[in-house]
């Protein structure tokens, strides 16, 4: 089940744009957004900024704004699951492309053979492509699989520590 709340990201958090995104999270980000062009492009998504100014603007506007603070990527996931009451899960079956959004399809190792280094085929058996034509980024679990499965048991961790 992908997840209903939808980001929208300034520049300051592409880190965290890339992690919800591999949370399944469908979440725009351009470095490039002017504060006005963020505002226009909201669409019923949850702001994500630090930046004060366009904080105030957005709740002038009544856009849901939320301030994950600064630090670590564990910390401000932590924060937007205390501030939105949800639990972040990894499931490599509902991520998107943390590249560009896209949605992730499963993929036989047939299929990507030419897209994906020798040994990572040989080690697995299961990969995702992105389904944005212009993108068609190819991914798998890998050492990344597991330091993002790692931060997640830490906010667990974290959670009954409390």
């Amino acid at each position: 089940m992908t997840p209903e709340i939808r980001f929208i990201v300034d520049a300051m958090y592409g880190s965290l744009a890339r992690w919800l995104r591999l949370l399944g999270y469908n979440t725009v980000y351009s470095d490039t957004k002017s504060d006005d062009e963020i505002l226009r492009e909201t669409d019923d998504r949850i702001l994500l900024t630090r930046d004060k100014e366009l904080i105030i603007r957005a709740r002038k506007s009544t856009i849901h704004v939320l301030n994950p603070g600064s630090g670590s990527i564990r910390s401000m996931l932590q924060r937007l699951q205390e501030d939105l009451g949800i639990q972040f899960v990894a499931n490599p079956n509902e991520s998107r492309c943390p590249s560009c959004n896209g949605t992730l399809l499963l993929k036989r190792r047939e299929d990507v053979q030419n897209q994906v280094p020798k040994g990572s085929l040989r080690n697995h058996n299961e990969f995702w492509q992105c389904s944005n034509s212009l993108c068609h980024q190819v991914y798998w679990q890998g050492r990344h699989w597991t330091r993002i499965s790692n931060t997640l048991k830490q906010l667990k961790s974290d959670e009954t520590k409390e």
